[in-house]
């Protein structure tokens, strides 16, 4: 009797090992998200590292091959010219500044074979449509060059014509720097191996940093999931120390972008708003008019008729979202509590 039960739990045992194990692989190896990295199928290159989750931002470890990254910087060489900034002031004109001092140039989409095969296997990674991306942008940082903090979201007026605002960015790094270059992120803390003693320059120790990694690159989203801009999405490229940076972009827009005689679209920008909580039982405007009243900003400019006070409410608890000032005794009537 006693080697029978003992038989029993022992495969009970092996039994949960053996769930404990594929729920590990299963998180770690297939289901991105359970965990801080993620390798893809076969047939697509680079291990993805979450950097951040608040703004999204990933690493696609080894997403070039090392032939790839010099095929990019050889194709681009002889086209590069000094690169400017969109200023909206001049209503998205590109602009040369001191912001921006590197140089750099434009491939039009699909040009060659190999500039095919890196954007449809960076689109399956970001899980966008290969249109809906701009030409790969090739960029030359030399010594003391630099790009000051900025965001890829498009503010100036018709920043939307072609294919909505930009949705996300992919920075790839074509080439390893001896010192400098990173790309920094100051809205997002510093995590704490990133130091001066591990090499990283004063510039990146304002934010989270990547430093340049020959055939790696860094993902990140300009919005979120409601469809407004991430604040924190915010980065700049530190000045070049020792070495020269070869870096490429690819920016996502939210659409289609067209391109090489493409009929552009407006896609204009909408945010996701969620509807109100149920409102309490007996909870009610006191007017027909509460409602345009709130959207003009009167819950804000006349707080003592639209909301009250505790033991005197307005009278328009339901529109301003206040129905916590409705007086006790309704609550009482409707059944209700006022916790």
């Amino acid at each position: 009797m006693s080697c029978r039960w003992l038989r029993s739990s022992l495969c009970v045992a092996v039994l949960a090992l053996a769930c404990v194990a594929h729920a590990e692989k299963r998180g770690e190896d297939t289901l991105i998200g359970w965990s801080e990295s993620y390798t893809p199928g076969a047939g697509v290159r680079g291990k993805v590292r979450v950097l951040s989750w608040e703004p999204r931002i990933f690493e696609l470890e080894d997403v070039l091959t090392a032939e790839e990254c010099d095929h990019l910087i050889r194709a681009a060489t002889p086209r590069l010219t000094r690169s400017g900034v969109v200023e909206v002031k001049e209503h998205g004109v590109d602009a040369v500044t001191d912001v921006r001092t590197s140089y750099g140039m434009f491939f039009d989409r699909f040009e060659d074979p190999v500039v095919r095969e890196v954007e449809e296997r960076l689109s399956r990674h970001v899980m966008l449509p290969s249109g809906h991306g701009e030409g790969i942008q090739v960029l030359r940082y030399e010594n003391g060059q630099e790009y000051k903090p900025h965001f890829d979201y498009f503010f100036h007026e018709g920043g939307v014509d072609n294919g909505g605002n930009r949705l996300a960015t992919v920075l790839m790094y074509l080439a390893d720097v001896e010192e400098g270059g990173e790309t920094v992120f100051p809205h997002v803390p510093a995590p704490a191996g990133q130091t001066r003693e591990a090499g990283f320059t004063e510039c990146a120790m304002r934010g989270l940093a990547y430093r340049p990694k020959k055939g790696s690159a860094v993902v990140f989203w300009s919005l979120r999931p409601d469809g407004t801009l991430d604040k924190g999405s915010v980065h700049g490229s530190c000045p070049v120390v020792r070495g020269t940076k070869w870096a490429a972009t690819k920016w996502y827009h939210v659409a289609h972008f067209a391109m090489g005689g493409e009929q552009a679209h407006v896609v204009h920008h909408k945010v996701f708003v969620p509807p109100p909580p149920p409102a309490p039982l007996g909870c009610k405007d006191a007017n027909k008019a509460c409602a345009d009243w709130a959207a003009g900003g009167e819950c804000e400019s006349n707080p003592g008729f639209m909301v009250g006070q505790p033991g005197q409410a307005g009278q328009c608890l339901l529109s301003c979202n206040r129905c916590d000032l409705m007086p006790k005794s309704t609550l009482a009537r409707k059944g209700g509590s006022a916790a």
